[in-house]
């Protein structure tokens, strides 16, 4: 008699994971390596900032007191009251207006054209002219003060916002020829061409074709430019002697002097001087990440 064993079966291997599985994870742990990259960026970034408003608000016995605090324990505006009261400052603030307008200004004349020609218009020394635009803006702005002070000396410009609108076009143009001179190569030929056969010539073409369709980037073109020239130390500190043209960046290191640095009224200046381009620039957002992302749609 014969006796039969069962026979049992292996158990069966366990499913390999999907590939859409391994796929989903690694995109989660990719994504979380951007979060925490993304979060150590923006506080590296805005530490500083918020160090420089908070100082604004403590009394003067809390900025030197050890160890140093984040927050205030008594906020005070009373180094903002002493800002607002310093009519020189307010001066110099009006002058970074009126100059950081004024180069802004000149640049875009001179540089949308310069721009759209240079990405139109191609010939053997175009990319050697491009480049001749573009040079100053590789030099550092003490490299340039010297003999700014000296030709600028001569033609009795020194210290007068004249002078630093003229000065600070060097600065500004070049910027504003490199942001639009890309935007406007890709600018679409089928548009061009239809205003040709329209009888439109190359400045009417620009001023009622091109132009129109490119106020995103030139916009952000004009804000990267003024916020150059806005920020601006070197030159205006070499060119200006008095609050009559000074801008805010000088009259802000003022306050350090040779037996002490008010840090109250420095930071609370500093404040004031950045506000008005933050606001600007969280309103328009999206318009410039719209012009930064034209450039990119056009063709």
């Amino acid at each position: 008699m014969t006796v039969t064993v069962p026979r049992t079966s292996a158990p069966a291997p366990a499913p390999a994971p999907s590939r859409h599985r391994r796929h989903r994870s690694r995109r989660v742990a990719s994504s979380g390596a951007f979060a925490v990259i993304s979060i150590a960026a923006v506080a590296l970034f805005l530490l500083p900032i918020a160090w420089i408003f908070t100082t604004s608000l403590k009394p003067t016995s809390e900025i030197f007191a050890i160890p140093a605090q984040l927050l205030p324990q008594q906020p005070t505006l009373e180094h903002f009251g002493e800002v607002l009261s310093d009519g020189a400052l307010l001066q110099m603030f009006g002058n970074s207006l009126t100059v950081g307008a004024g180069a802004t200004v000149l640049s875009l004349l001179l540089g949308v054209p310069a721009a759209f020609g240079f990405a139109r218009y191609r010939y053997r020394l175009s990319g050697a002219l491009l480049g001749a635009a573009l040079v100053t803006r590789m030099f550092p702005p003490v490299a340039l003060a010297l003999p700014f002070f000296l030709q600028f000396r001569e033609l009795g410009l020194i210290n007068t916002t004249t002078g630093l609108i003229i000065a600070y076009i060097p600065i500004v143009l070049p910027l504003v020829i490199w942001m639009l001179e890309g935007f406007f190569r890709q600018f679409p030929e089928e548009l061009l061409e239809a205003a040709r056969m329209d009888g439109l010539g190359t400045l009417r073409t620009l001023v009622r074709i091109v132009i129109p369709l490119s106020r995103p980037a030139i916009a952000v073109a004009a804000l990267f430019g003024f916020l150059a020239a806005w920020n601006e130390f070197v030159i205006a500190l070499s060119l200006t002697r008095t609050p009559d043209a000074q801008t805010m960046p000088v009259g802000i290191a003022s306050y350090i002097t040779q037996f002490q640095t008010v840090w109250g009224q420095m930071t609370a200046a500093s404040v004031l001087y950045l506000l008005p381009v933050l606001v600007v620039t969280l309103i328009a957002q999206r318009g410039i990440i719209a012009g930064l992302m034209s450039g990119a749609t056009k063709g």
